[in-house]
């Protein structure tokens, strides 16, 4: 009992040294192989029969390769300014995320103003024209290209309106955004009755008939105490990629054709 005993402590043994030389092996192979030159060089004969007496092992199943996160800005105003050097470029997700930031925080500011809630009105719609924060500011432009390989104009600071459609009014709101810090000022907040609405103009302008730069859209609300509330609905900038294929986009017959539909089913009533 003895003896078998002592003889299975040396198989143990002889196995964990074994394990252990091959560890050792496996952490020294680069190691081994940049001292290739300075040993002599096995025959083809001598490779050939060496590789064939190995067992071939089994790849084992790769594990999925982690996604690297993005960096994160860390310095808002100095990426941007980098960013708005180039007139055009690939797309970076970074400058749309401060943008919906800003859209979020200009929502909030609304309802606060407003003294409204989420149960006020459906989905806000959201417009934007290139806009300077300030008289001493400047606009910059840029032409992102997308995956597909379209085009989307953006721009450094705008003038933001949301449309709050409510069941018998509409709650609007304005505000300057510099995307640039983020910071947001000049909010002015309304609301009025869809029957009080006694005119609707709608307008599609240019800056310079002759060397137009700009073609902006405007409609404008008359009411049945004489104010005129005025919306500002597009302000391009004309290039030598713009094309827009309809006479609106998407959004733009979007609120025309729910505002309008509004305003005529509270006359029809």
């Amino acid at each position: 009992m003895k003896k078998n005993k002592e003889l299975r402590q040396d198989e143990t043994l002889k196995e964990n040294n074994e394990a252990t030389e091959q560890v050792l092996k496996d952490s020294t192979e680069p190691l081994q192989e940049e001292k290739k030159g300075k040993k002599e060089k096995k025959t083809k004969k001598e490779k050939k029969t060496k590789k064939e007496g190995k067992p071939k092992k089994e790849k084992k199943e790769g594990k999925p390769k982690k996604e690297k996160k993005a960096k994160k800005v860390k310095n808002r105003s100095k990426w941007t300014l980098k960013y708005f050097k180039k007139y055009s470029g690939r797309a970076k997700n970074d400058f749309m995320k401060f943008i919906k930031d800003d859209f979020n925080t200009a929502i909030m500011r609304a309802e606060r103003l407003s003294s409204i809630n989420r149960n006020a009105y459906d989905k806000p719609v959201i417009i934007t024209i290139p806009d300077s924060f300030n008289n001493k500011d400047k606009v910059h432009y840029r032409l992102d290209k997308n995956t597909d390989g379209s085009f989307t104009q953006i721009y450094d600071q705008s003038l933001v309106t949301i449309l709050f459609f409510g069941e018998d009014g509409l709650f609007y709101y304005q505000a300057n955004i510099d995307h640039r810090i983020g910071h947001i000022g000049f909010d002015v907040a309304g609301e009025f009755n869809y029957f009080d609405v006694v005119h609707m103009e709608t307008q599609i302008k240019y800056d310079n008939p002759e060397r137009p730069k700009y073609i902006m859209l405007d409609l404008e609300v008359g009411l049945s105490d004489g104010t005129i509330v005025p919306f500002h609905l597009r302000n391009h900038r004309i290039h030598e990629d713009y094309n827009l294929p309809e006479i609106l986009t998407q959004t733009e017959q979007q609120i025309l054709d729910l505002f309008k539909s509004k305003v005529r089913k509270q006359k029809s009533i």
